[in-house]
């Protein structure tokens, strides 16, 4: 699915994912600010909160926005979405 995460994610993988990405992107980490700005195109980051980090992730496995991910994820752990 995604770089930074399992191949079989489930959400706690993902909130986990975005929880590390929200400390590092405070901590003003190299690697983290670039996945931040190969999503967004800000030249300049706000003090970032855990929707930012949400929204990277979710636009890095190809989805719309973090609700779209998430609903892909509980689809696919039932098999009838």
């Amino acid at each position: 699915m995604c770089a930074s995460l399992p191949n079989q994610p489930n959400l706690d993988d993902i909130k986990k994912e975005a929880r590390r990405l929200l400390r590092d992107l405070k901590q003003r980490d190299a690697a983290a600010l670039r996945r931040y700005h190969s999503i967004q195109s800000w030249d300049r980051m706000p003090e970032p909160i855990l929707d930012d980090a949400q929204y990277v992730i979710a636009r890095e496995c190809g989805f719309s926005s973090w609700k779209k991910l998430i609903e892909h994820l509980h689809c696919s752990s039932k098999s009838h979405c």
